[in-house]
């Protein structure tokens, strides 16, 4: 038996050795330790795509409003009211709207009342602040009603007996006091409880626009807690006339408490409020306000991310669950009073107070190349596609050009073109004067079937017969494998082999182990016998994935970065790849797993994040030769570990991935081939756990101001770790901690 053994064990040898031609020879000295790695510097592999790391924000959870967006006022513009498109969700036996449905009952906004103050508030549309553009004609029929997309609302506030003040309090975005019974249900909160998250010491931005009715009093503006006690300065303007004017100041928190930000009248008779924004002053927002109104904290945690791409809106967001939720980035550009916001796909009302400029100069800021997602006239087939833009007239397909189409063309042109052409005219204008240069572009997401296929045809054939260099990005369907992910890549290889597919996966971690190898050359691509064939220009955009069964458990982390190395291993094929979702709120969940958790007042980073972090900070330009990780007892691989090496050919540094997906310590010898007799300064950035159900971000209903949480923190259980191996030369000796992901860097040391 044990002579068997012994030849099983060299036949094993000896198939590892021919499987990888950069195996070293060194691989036959005595190991000395039980579990032995081959590297090979001189042998160098492919080209690492230098996009493969980036982001996939989408509006959802709470992402923008209320998330990346620093201005803290929900329904500043007051236009939650009466939206066309929205719906009663929740429990069938308690049903709730998602926005106001009476003019009285003023989203997020409570009646203010003091000292015998009486009056009434209610909101009127006779007053508009601006008018509207209409970018896009869509319903000439008017069978959806479209006037009320251009409706204007404000708040008309009456005072009968001024006593200490009457008007109205702002009451920010919300927390969720319903807990679990909410989740999962609808996002937007018309909470009654103040909520505005201010900073003891840091001073807010006011902006709101006043308008009177021989209303000869003063308005005062003050900040004021949960108790009713003043948190802040007191603001006073006042020679209100017929017609409508800005007034600014500075608020200064005293306290950091939950606040509402309070404007109330002083004497009787009537006067008119819209557009209040509130926003922290600049040295409070991210890079001083230089990209846009971001909340630092969140943009700062990105930065940790290294991303190459940004991907924006949507995901389902871009395309809108019905006709009225479509996006269409024109409407997101320009005076913030101008924009025209939205019920998103997602339930939520988004104001565009970040739109499309922002989250252009945002990816721009992150060192990101954009990459935005455009409707193509079909909303989301999972809200079972209830609008489909018409092709069946001449006058529909006109119709489709001048919408669909030329919101393509027309936006390429606002990020690429000069001032002498129209859109780029506006970008200057907006105070950009360099070209975005965009490079990539979304049609549609998660379609298929011939309603999609049809439509993105014609854009394509637009956006390609115009701007041939822009990389146009196709679809494989909502999943990684099926009928639907064959039928599209059938389509694709036929009619747009020039195009990189987005593809959407959302599994197990057996699945993401399982999947290591999804994208090596021999491997067979869905049922139709296809391969990912590098002889042909078609490439990949893992535009969506993760474990969305364990709640961002540690576990998750050890089975995606598992899966990393093997999109890491072959990003000749896989150019561009990101998680998703990005951000949640808590208390606000429509998705189990998410990157980043986040509440009113700071943010978790899950250890999914941190994994991604460690790697995108961690990588060269090209792979280099590697044995597999094997036992020395017996030259048995080790399946339990995954591994991708790449280097910097212009510094020499070297980056060795290491995923033990297994509670056991590994001490290993790391042979350093082709390297000469060069001297390494070794690194090593790991995470590890014994305990693989920890989650950095807790329960879903832990966050500040949750109802029935007292002890509250930021911590986070797990967090990268470092490790100085010292200086090392022709090979270095590591234990690899149990649970682990890691990175090893060796620099050149003189």
């Amino acid at each position: 038996m044990k002579e068997k053994q012994k030849r099983a064990s060299v036949l094993l040898a000896m198939v590892l050795l021919c499987a990888y031609p950069h195996f070293s020879a060194k691989a036959q000295q005595p190991a000395t330790a039980p579990y032995r790695l081959e590297l090979n510097a001189d042998k160098l592999g492919i080209d690492i795509s230098p996009t493969l790391n980036g982001i996939f924000f989408e509006d959802l959870n709470y992402g923008n409003d209320g998330g990346i967006s620093a201005q803290l006022i929900q329904n500043n513009s007051f236009q939650m009211y009466n939206v066309p498109g929205s719906a009663e969700v929740g429990p069938d036996n308690k049903k709730f709207p998602e926005f106001s449905k009476s003019p009285t009952d003023i989203y997020s906004w409570t009646v203010v009342s003091a000292g015998g103050a009486g009056g009434s508030v209610t909101l009127v549309d006779n007053k508009p602040l601006v008018t509207y553009k209409k970018l896009y004609n869509f319903d000439e029929k008017d069978q959806y009603d479209d006037a009320l997309k251009y409706k204007q609302y404000c708040a008309q506030i009456t005072i009968d007996k001024a006593g200490e003040g009457f008007g109205l309090a702002a009451n920010g975005f919300g927390i969720n006091s319903n807990g679990q019974e909410r989740q999962g249900f609808y996002y937007a909160n018309n909470t009654q409880t103040p909520s505005i998250a201010v900073n003891a010491g840091a001073k807010y931005d006011l902006g709101l626009y006043l308008q009177g009715k021989g209303y000869n009093g003063t308005i005062t503006v003050y900040l004021q807690d949960t108790s009713g006690k003043r948190n802040s300065n007191t603001l006073t303007f006042k020679k209100l006339n017929d017609n409508w004017k800005k007034f600014t100041g500075k608020l200064a928190a005293q306290r950091s408490v939950d606040s509402r930000l309070v404007v109330v009248g002083t004497a009787t008779g009537t006067f008119y409020l819209d557009f209040v924004t509130l926003v922290p002053e600049a040295s409070q927002l991210w890079q001083a306000g230089k990209a846009g109104d971001f909340r630092r904290d969140m943009l700062e945690a990105l930065e940790k991310l290294h991303p190459k791409f940004m991907r924006f809106p949507g995901g389902c967001a871009s395309e809108g669950s019905n006709y009225w939720g479509q996006y269409f980035w024109k409407n997101t550009i320009g005076p913030v009073e101008e924009r025209i916001g939205i019920r998103n796909h997602w339930g939520y009302w988004t104001s565009q107070h970040i739109g499309f400029y922002e989250y252009l100069k945002m990816a721009e800021a992150l060192g990101a190349k954009p990459l935005p997602v455009l409707n193509n006239g079909v909303t989301c087939q999972f809200a079972r596609r209830s609008y489909i833009a018409p092709l069946g007239t001449d006058e529909e397909k006109k119709r489709f050009y001048d919408i669909y189409v030329k919101d393509a063309l027309d936006l390429i042109e606002f990020c690429n073109g000069d001032a002498s052409t129209e859109w780029g005219a506006k970008r200057v204008a907006m105070g950009h004067p360099k070209p975005f240069n965009l490079e990539h572009l979304g049609i549609g997401n998660e379609n298929s079937g011939d309603a999609f296929w049809e439509r993105f045809d014609i854009i394509y054939k637009a956006v390609k017969g115009k701007y041939p260099n822009i990389n146009v990005i196709s679809t494989s369907g909502a999943g990684g494998s099926g009928k639907e992910f064959d039928a599209n890549y059938s389509i694709i290889d036929q009619k747009y082999p020039v195009s990189i597919v987005d593809e959407h996966y959302y599994s197990t971690d057996e699945w993401f182990y399982n999947n290591t190898h999804r994208y090596d050359r021999e491997k067979v691509r869905g049922n139709q016998g296809n391969t990912y064939n590098r002889e042909k220009p078609t490439r990949v955009f893992v535009g969506e994935f993760a474990n969305n069964r364990t709640n961002n458990a540690y576990v998750s982390t050890l089975a995606e970065a598992a899966y990393s190395t093997g999109l890491e291993r072959n990003s000749d094929m896989v150019v561009m790849a990101a998680y998703a979702p990005l951000f949640c709120k808590k208390g606000f969940s429509k998705w189990g797993s998410n990157l980043i958790w986040f509440d009113n007042r700071g943010l978790w980073r899950t250890t999914n994040y941190y994994y991604m972090s460690i790697f995108a900070s961690n990588i060269g330009n090209k792979a280099i030769g590697i044995s597999p990780f094997y036992k020395t007892v017996d030259q048995s691989e080790d399946t339990k570990v995954y591994t991708s090496p790449t280097i910097d050919t212009q510094t020499g540094t070297i980056y060795l991935k290491v995923v033990n997906a297994e509670a056991l310590a590994k001490e290993t010898t790391i042979a350093l081939n082709g390297t000469g007799n060069g001297k390494y300064k070794a690194i090593m950035e790991y995470l590890t756990s014994e305990d693989t159900s920890v989650k950095n971000q807790g329960s879903q209903n832990f966050y500040a101001s949750a109802p029935d949480v007292k002890a509250f923190s930021y911590n986070e259980a797990i967090t990268p770790q470092t490790k100085d191996l010292g200086i090392v030369s022709g090979s270095l000796k590591v234990t690899l901690p149990v649970n682990s992901v890691c990175v090893i860097k060796l620099v050149k040391a003189k």
